[in-house]
């Protein structure tokens, strides 16, 4: 696997990582996380059901992602391809729900998912991209 695939899958490993206690355990506690999620405070007792499920779902999907960066560097290089096509693709196709639950008008205000969707997409799919690029 090339330096610039891993270091993009290094990237969404990051962004996913630290996104998850935001959803997971600051977004009730937080103005900032409410804020950075756009979840206006009087819907955060609603959102819970699903902030919390989907901050561990992304928790798991970059450890995934790091778990086969480091198989591919001790040279497993099938199970380590096989763990960061799959988790990134499952980066690239779930993260632009964002934008389609913007696009409904579930987002306090209009294109408030961007930058969410595009950090959560971006990373992944450049390392897809890189990766046939050879070492």
């Amino acid at each position: 696997m090339n330096i610039m695939s891993q270091v993009f899958a290094v990237l969404a490993v990051v962004i996913y990582v630290g996104v998850f206690p935001v959803e997971s355990f600051l977004l009730r506690r937080s103005r900032w996380a409410q804020k950075f999620l756009s979840t206006p405070p009087e819907n955060v007792a609603a959102v819970m059901m699903w902030a919390i499920p989907t901050g561990y779902r992304n928790l798991v999907i970059a450890l995934g992602v790091a778990a086969g960066l480091v198989a591919v560097n001790i040279g497993e290089p099938v199970v380590g391809h096989t763990l960061v096509v799959y988790c990134c693709l499952n980066m690239a196709l779930t993260a632009p729900a964002m934008l389609l639950a913007d696009l409904q008008g579930h987002y306090p205000q209009r294109w408030d998912s961007v930058p969410g969707t595009l950090a959560a997409t971006v990373p992944a799919v450049l390392a897809l991209l890189f990766l046939p690029l050879g070492p």
